[in-house]
Protein backbone atom coordinates (compact mmCIF):
# COMPACT_ATOMS: atom_id res chain seq x y z
CA UNK A 1 0.00 0.00 0.00
CA UNK A 2 1.60 3.08 -0.82
CA UNK A 3 1.19 6.48 1.35
CA UNK A 4 -1.99 8.10 -0.86
CA UNK A 5 -3.74 5.04 0.03
CA UNK A 6 -2.56 4.37 3.07
CA UNK A 7 -3.22 7.91 4.34
CA UNK A 8 -6.74 8.02 2.58
CA UNK A 9 -7.09 4.31 4.73
CA UNK A 10 -6.11 6.32 8.35
CA UNK A 11 -7.56 9.13 7.20
CA UNK A 12 -11.04 7.03 7.23
CA UNK A 13 -10.70 4.84 10.51
CA UNK A 14 -9.98 8.62 12.45
CA UNK A 15 -6.85 7.82 13.14
CA UNK A 16 -5.22 10.92 12.43
CA UNK A 17 -1.61 11.06 13.47
CA UNK A 18 -1.01 8.34 11.34
CA UNK A 19 -2.88 10.27 8.41
CA UNK A 20 -1.08 13.28 8.50
CA UNK A 21 2.62 11.35 8.40
CA UNK A 22 1.27 9.10 5.59
CA UNK A 23 -0.84 12.17 3.35
CA UNK A 24 2.28 14.02 3.66
CA UNK A 25 5.14 11.71 2.33
CA UNK A 26 2.28 11.45 -0.87
CA UNK A 27 2.22 15.27 -0.71
CA UNK A 28 5.90 15.45 -0.94
CA UNK A 29 5.81 12.76 -3.64
CA UNK A 30 3.23 14.05 -6.01
CA UNK A 31 1.21 17.37 -4.95
CA UNK A 32 -2.20 16.15 -3.28
CA UNK A 33 -5.23 16.91 -5.40
CA UNK A 34 -8.10 19.30 -3.76
CA UNK A 35 -9.93 16.53 -1.88
CA UNK A 36 -6.69 14.73 -0.69
CA UNK A 37 -5.05 17.96 0.28
CA UNK A 38 -8.47 18.51 1.91
CA UNK A 39 -8.14 15.48 3.91
CA UNK A 40 -4.33 16.36 5.16
CA UNK A 41 -5.34 19.90 6.46
CA UNK A 42 -8.19 18.11 8.77
CA UNK A 43 -5.47 15.77 10.20
CA UNK A 44 -2.86 18.57 10.43
CA UNK A 45 -5.31 20.31 12.41
CA UNK A 46 -6.45 17.65 14.32
CA UNK A 47 -2.97 16.66 15.59
CA UNK A 48 -2.30 20.55 16.74
CA UNK A 49 -0.07 21.84 14.11
CA UNK A 50 -1.68 24.80 13.37
CA UNK A 51 0.80 26.71 11.37
CA UNK A 52 1.01 24.23 9.00
CA UNK A 53 -2.82 24.11 8.80
CA UNK A 54 -2.57 27.56 7.99
CA UNK A 55 -0.41 27.12 5.21
CA UNK A 56 -2.60 23.86 3.46
CA UNK A 57 -5.63 26.23 3.70
CA UNK A 58 -4.09 29.04 1.50
CA UNK A 59 -3.10 26.44 -0.32
CA UNK A 60 -6.38 25.03 -1.07
CA UNK A 61 -7.61 28.55 -1.50
CA UNK A 62 -5.20 29.41 -3.89
CA UNK A 63 -5.90 25.96 -5.53
CA UNK A 64 -9.78 26.79 -6.21
CA UNK A 65 -9.40 30.60 -6.76
CA UNK A 66 -7.02 29.24 -9.59
CA UNK A 67 -9.78 26.93 -11.00
CA UNK A 68 -12.54 29.25 -11.24
CA UNK A 69 -14.53 27.28 -7.95
CA UNK A 70 -15.38 31.00 -5.98
CA UNK A 71 -17.40 29.18 -3.30
CA UNK A 72 -15.03 26.27 -2.52
CA UNK A 73 -12.14 29.13 -2.32
CA UNK A 74 -14.57 30.79 -0.24
CA UNK A 75 -15.23 28.17 2.12
CA UNK A 76 -11.36 28.32 3.25
CA UNK A 77 -11.43 31.78 3.90
CA UNK A 78 -13.65 31.18 6.63
CA UNK A 79 -11.73 28.76 7.76
CA UNK A 80 -8.71 31.22 7.55
CA UNK A 81 -11.05 33.54 9.38
CA UNK A 82 -11.39 31.40 12.12
CA UNK A 83 -7.69 30.55 12.53
CA UNK A 84 -6.75 33.87 13.10
CA UNK A 85 -9.61 34.86 15.33
CA UNK A 86 -8.94 31.69 17.65
CA UNK A 87 -5.31 33.15 17.98
CA UNK A 88 -6.90 36.85 18.91
CA UNK A 89 -5.31 38.15 15.29
CA UNK A 90 -8.82 40.63 14.29
CA UNK A 91 -7.28 42.16 11.71
CA UNK A 92 -6.14 39.40 9.80
CA UNK A 93 -9.54 37.76 10.51
CA UNK A 94 -11.25 40.55 9.26
CA UNK A 95 -9.11 40.46 6.10
CA UNK A 96 -9.99 36.62 4.95
CA UNK A 97 -13.89 37.51 5.86
CA UNK A 98 -14.21 40.36 3.55
CA UNK A 99 -12.22 38.47 0.84
CA UNK A 100 -14.49 35.44 0.78
CA UNK A 101 -17.61 37.52 1.21
CA UNK A 102 -16.24 39.43 -1.98
CA UNK A 103 -16.03 36.31 -4.02
CA UNK A 104 -19.55 35.19 -3.51
CA UNK A 105 -20.91 38.48 -3.56
CA UNK A 106 -23.02 37.17 -6.56
CA UNK A 107 -23.71 33.89 -5.44
CA UNK A 108 -26.01 31.75 -3.75
CA UNK A 109 -24.27 29.52 -1.79
CA UNK A 110 -23.59 27.93 1.65
CA UNK A 111 -20.57 30.06 2.02
CA UNK A 112 -22.74 33.04 3.24
CA UNK A 113 -24.01 31.24 5.92
CA UNK A 114 -20.49 30.44 6.90
CA UNK A 115 -18.98 33.87 6.59
CA UNK A 116 -21.64 34.95 8.44
CA UNK A 117 -20.42 33.14 11.43
CA UNK A 118 -18.05 34.68 11.18
CA UNK A 119 -19.17 37.78 11.67
CA UNK A 120 -21.15 37.14 14.57
CA UNK A 121 -18.33 35.50 16.33
CA UNK A 122 -16.60 39.37 15.61
CA UNK A 123 -20.04 41.05 16.94
CA UNK A 124 -19.94 38.40 19.89
CA UNK A 125 -16.26 39.51 20.53
CA UNK A 126 -17.08 43.14 20.56
CA UNK A 127 -20.08 43.05 22.88
CA UNK A 128 -22.73 43.23 20.45
CA UNK A 129 -24.70 40.60 21.21
CA UNK A 130 -28.21 41.87 19.65
CA UNK A 131 -26.38 42.38 16.22
CA UNK A 132 -24.37 39.25 16.75
CA UNK A 133 -28.25 37.21 17.69
CA UNK A 134 -29.46 38.13 14.39
CA UNK A 135 -26.25 37.65 12.09
CA UNK A 136 -26.10 34.38 13.66
CA UNK A 137 -29.65 33.75 12.76
CA UNK A 138 -29.60 34.07 9.39
CA UNK A 139 -26.37 32.02 8.92
CA UNK A 140 -28.62 29.01 10.77
CA UNK A 141 -31.37 29.61 7.98
CA UNK A 142 -28.66 28.90 5.11
CA UNK A 143 -27.41 26.04 7.02
CA UNK A 144 -30.94 24.62 7.80
CA UNK A 145 -32.18 25.13 4.09
CA UNK A 146 -29.06 24.05 2.88
CA UNK A 147 -28.86 20.50 5.28
CA UNK A 148 -25.08 21.63 6.26
CA UNK A 149 -25.18 20.21 9.54
CA UNK A 150 -21.75 22.39 10.39
CA UNK A 151 -22.92 25.37 9.43
CA UNK A 152 -26.42 24.58 11.47
CA UNK A 153 -24.56 23.96 14.10
CA UNK A 154 -22.39 26.44 14.30
CA UNK A 155 -24.72 29.27 13.87
CA UNK A 156 -26.84 27.97 16.72
CA UNK A 157 -23.93 27.92 19.41
CA UNK A 158 -22.96 31.91 18.78
CA UNK A 159 -27.01 32.65 18.89
CA UNK A 160 -26.49 30.57 22.27
CA UNK A 161 -23.61 32.92 23.18
CA UNK A 162 -25.67 35.83 22.15
CA UNK A 163 -28.71 34.77 24.00
CA UNK A 164 -26.26 34.33 27.43
CA UNK A 165 -24.57 37.04 26.48
CA UNK A 166 -27.54 39.66 26.52
CA UNK A 167 -28.63 37.53 30.10
CA UNK A 168 -31.25 35.16 28.70
CA UNK A 169 -29.42 32.05 30.04
CA UNK A 170 -31.83 29.65 29.74
CA UNK A 171 -32.34 30.23 26.44
CA UNK A 172 -29.01 30.35 25.36
CA UNK A 173 -28.69 27.01 26.80
CA UNK A 174 -30.76 25.66 25.00
CA UNK A 175 -29.28 26.58 21.37
CA UNK A 176 -25.64 24.88 23.01
CA UNK A 177 -27.88 22.01 23.45
CA UNK A 178 -29.19 21.95 19.95
CA UNK A 179 -25.42 22.02 19.18
CA UNK A 180 -24.66 19.18 21.19
CA UNK A 181 -26.86 16.94 20.05
CA UNK A 182 -25.53 17.46 16.77
CA UNK A 183 -21.79 16.55 18.60
CA UNK A 184 -22.78 13.63 20.19
CA UNK A 185 -24.98 11.98 17.48
CA UNK A 186 -21.54 12.06 15.12
CA UNK A 187 -23.45 14.39 12.29
CA UNK A 188 -20.39 16.87 12.36
CA UNK A 189 -16.83 16.78 11.08
CA UNK A 190 -14.13 16.15 12.59
CA UNK A 191 -13.17 19.84 13.23
CA UNK A 192 -16.12 21.16 13.86
CA UNK A 193 -17.09 18.34 16.52
CA UNK A 194 -14.30 18.92 18.43
CA UNK A 195 -14.54 23.00 18.17
CA UNK A 196 -18.17 22.72 19.28
CA UNK A 197 -17.71 20.14 22.17
CA UNK A 198 -14.87 22.88 23.47
CA UNK A 199 -16.59 26.30 23.38
CA UNK A 200 -20.26 25.09 24.55
CA UNK A 201 -18.26 23.04 27.67
CA UNK A 202 -16.69 26.29 28.14
CA UNK A 203 -19.55 28.45 28.08
CA UNK A 204 -21.62 25.87 30.59
CA UNK A 205 -18.59 26.44 33.11
CA UNK A 206 -18.71 30.29 32.67
CA UNK A 207 -22.35 30.62 33.53
CA UNK A 208 -22.10 27.89 35.86
CA UNK A 209 -23.96 25.27 34.33
CA UNK A 210 -22.74 22.29 35.42
CA UNK A 211 -25.28 19.80 35.49
CA UNK A 212 -25.26 20.16 31.87
CA UNK A 213 -21.21 20.36 31.54
CA UNK A 214 -21.02 17.15 33.22
CA UNK A 215 -23.93 15.23 31.12
CA UNK A 216 -23.02 16.21 27.48
CA UNK A 217 -18.79 15.67 28.57
CA UNK A 218 -20.17 11.71 29.57
CA UNK A 219 -21.91 11.74 26.01
CA UNK A 220 -19.18 13.11 24.70
CA UNK A 221 -16.36 10.49 26.42
CA UNK A 222 -16.96 7.88 23.38
CA UNK A 223 -16.33 10.32 20.86
CA UNK A 224 -12.89 11.36 22.73
CA UNK A 225 -11.79 7.89 23.63
CA UNK A 226 -12.45 6.91 19.57
CA UNK A 227 -9.85 9.28 18.30
CA UNK A 228 -7.22 9.67 20.90
CA UNK A 229 -4.95 11.94 19.27
CA UNK A 230 -7.23 14.82 18.28
CA UNK A 231 -5.62 17.34 19.75
CA UNK A 232 -8.76 19.61 20.20
CA UNK A 233 -9.51 17.27 23.50
CA UNK A 234 -6.27 17.92 24.86
CA UNK A 235 -4.79 21.28 26.43
CA UNK A 236 -7.26 23.65 27.46
CA UNK A 237 -10.68 21.70 26.85
CA UNK A 238 -8.64 18.72 28.58
CA UNK A 239 -8.36 20.67 31.47
CA UNK A 240 -12.36 21.57 31.31
CA UNK A 241 -13.02 17.91 31.34
CA UNK A 242 -10.76 17.43 33.78
CA UNK A 243 -12.52 19.83 36.35
CA UNK A 244 -15.78 18.21 34.93
CA UNK A 245 -14.83 15.13 36.41
CA UNK A 246 -13.59 16.24 39.41
CA UNK A 247 -16.62 17.92 40.26
CA UNK A 248 -18.62 14.52 39.59
CA UNK A 249 -16.17 13.44 42.27
CA UNK A 250 -14.83 11.00 39.18
CA UNK A 251 -11.29 11.53 41.16
CA UNK A 252 -8.98 8.70 39.03
CA UNK A 253 -10.09 9.71 35.62
CA UNK A 254 -9.71 13.43 36.61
Amino acid sequence: MGDLERGRDCYRRRAWSDAYHALQRADQTTPLDADDLDSLATATYLTGRDLEFQAILERLFRLHVESGYRARAAHYTFWLALTFFLRGETGRSNAWTARGQRLIEDLDCVERGYLACMVAEHQLRAGQASAAHQTAGNAAAIGESSRDADLTAAARHAQGRALIQQGDVAAGLKCLDETMLAVVGGELLPIMTGLMYCSVIDTCRQVYALGRAREWTSACSRVCEDQPDMALFTGICLVHRAEIMHLQGAWPDA
